[in-house]
């Protein structure tokens, strides 16, 4: 009684202007599944006049709460002493929450004020065991503990043997994807039955309850570790193992180039969603952290534009498919020829072949210009000859020449539509021009197949009296007449 005259003694010195203080005006509580307790806080009336005061509030579901007296007087000067009975549910689960108790205060005049009593409640389920061994009473909780810890050692032990048979089951069928599936949740599964169990066997020691909130927060930021961990395998070992799989049948770029970026996306990804989870089960304001990365990333978005628009090039060359890694290239108004040798985030890496250079090209400058590709649309390539001939030579015999020495080539295509061709192509200056039109199935091969046929041109020609001239003009000078 004496320590409640003196938090009356210490209102009316603190809070000399206010209507009335509750006294506290928090509270916090620990209860377990099915238990019942009573806490209380008082109404202070700091005024020379007697108030009145009505309480609200709104139990959650399934709850059993009960503020008594839930209305009443309160005399000048005085204190009214409030009763919080709660009864809690024997769900099965571990949570938290508050419980605002409104006070409502009037005079004869009217409603005067308002205020809140928040009750913050850790709630803990009933224990969970398979069966209930009659330890000694003495024992008391440590009884309830022994229980708890060995319904989770059998059913660890149980795990322990099941999960072998699971990963034989899964061998049997045709799939790789359970096999993956079984793999990836044996251990995670095992660890968090194991955590839950101590967890759980921990909290029946009522010597832990100033320390509950620490062994729940623990255990949460565990098994938010657990859920990433398991996130993280099954993005790399099934999602990205089956585009894998998918870019060898599709032949195309996705294995080198776009898998690999996005295997580490997924990665940063998930492994930022999991450190947000943690931050939020410590109590930090997620929302005011995520705001202010989104400040920061404009910031550095607009400081790595070029950087940012080089990687969305080259996704979109990929997508595209203008190349793959392997083809040969030229690029407009260069010379060079390159070979793709890789397609990085921020530059293509091209080999020139006569050179034996290697540059790098930016990927916002490379896909914004016109690209020539040999390989397109198949390896085959089609190469222009041309031959010139003296006037005094027989067309016919020129045209049979240039057929059987294209065809006696081993790299020269002759089926079909890739037979050689000759064409007399015009009558010039001092020669006749033809052109030997000739296929071949490797691009690598454009140079060297051509400088191997001149060569045979040229050898075939002499032995069979056909002449390669050279240009020549001929000037005939006419005597001009005297005198003029």
């Amino acid at each position: 009684m004496k320590k409640i005259f003196a938090i009356v003694l210490l209102a009316f010195v603190l809070f000399p202007s206010a209507y009335a203080q509750l006294l506290p005006s928090t509270g916090n509580v620990t209860i377990r599944g099915g238990e019942e307790i009573v806490v209380n806080f008082s109404i202070v009336n700091t005024q020379n006049e007697t108030v009145f005061y009505t309480i609200n509030y709104k139990a959650p579901y399934g709850w059993d709460i009960n503020v008594t007296p839930s209305s009443g007087v309160v005399k000048e000067g005085g204190f009214r002493t409030i009763n919080v009975q709660i009864h809690a549910p024997k769900s099965y689960g571990v949570s938290d929450f508050n419980l605002p108790i409104h006070v409502l205060l009037y005079d004869e005049n009217g409603k005067i004020g308002d205020y809140v009593y928040t009750l913050h409640i850790s709630y803990l389920s009933t224990p969970f065991y398979l069966f209930e061994i009659p330890w000694p009473e003495s024992w008391g909780y440590w009884g309830t503990f022994l229980n708890v810890i060995i319904t989770w050692v059998i059913l660890t032990l149980v795990l322990y043997v099941l999960f072998p048979y699971l990963k034989k089951i899964s061998k049997l069928t045709k799939t790789k994807i359970d096999d993956i599936i079984v793999e990836i949740l044996h251990k995670p599964i095992t660890t968090w039955v194991i955590l839950y169990g101590i967890t759980t066997a921990l909290l029946t020691l009522p010597p832990l309850s100033l320390i509950f909130w620490l062994i729940i927060e623990i255990y949460n930021i565990i098994v938010v570790i657990i859920l990433t961990w398991i996130s993280y395998r099954i993005f790399k070992d099934i999602i990205i193992y089956y585009l894998f799989h998918l870019s060898r049948t599709k032949k195309g770029d996705l294995e080198n180039v776009l898998i690999p970026i996005l295997e580490k996306l997924g990665i940063v990804t998930i492994g930022t969603l999991g450190g947000l989870m943690i931050l939020q089960v410590m109590g930090v304001n997620v929302g005011v952290l995520l705001a202010s990365v989104g400040i920061a990333g404009v910031i550095l978005g607009l400081a790595a534009q070029q950087t940012l628009g080089n990687f969305f090039s080259g996704l979109h060359i990929l997508i595209d498919k203008a190349f793959r890694i392997g083809d040969i290239i030229m690029l407009e108004n260069d010379d060079g020829v390159y070979k793709v040798l890789d397609v990085g985030v921020r530059s293509t890496r091209l080999y020139e072949l006569f050179s034996n250079t290697v540059v790098f090209v930016p990927n916002s400058k490379l896909a914004n210009t016109n690209i020539i590709n040999f390989n397109r649309p198949n390896n085959k390539m089609k190469i222009r000859i041309d031959v010139s001939v003296s006037y005094g030579s027989d067309v016919e015999k020129v045209i049979k020449t240039l057929k059987e020495i294209a065809l006696s080539h081993p790299k020269v295509l002759r089926d079909g539509d890739y037979e050689p061709v000759v064409i007399f192509r015009e009558f010039g200056a001092s020669s006749l021009n033809f052109s030997l039109y000739i296929w071949i199935d490797n691009v690598m091969e454009q140079w060297k197949v051509p400088s191997e046929i001149r060569e045979r041109i040229v050898k075939v020609f002499r032995e069979r009296g056909i002449e390669i001239p050279f240009p020549q003009v001929d000037v005939h000078i006419k005597p001009l007449k005297p005198g003029s």
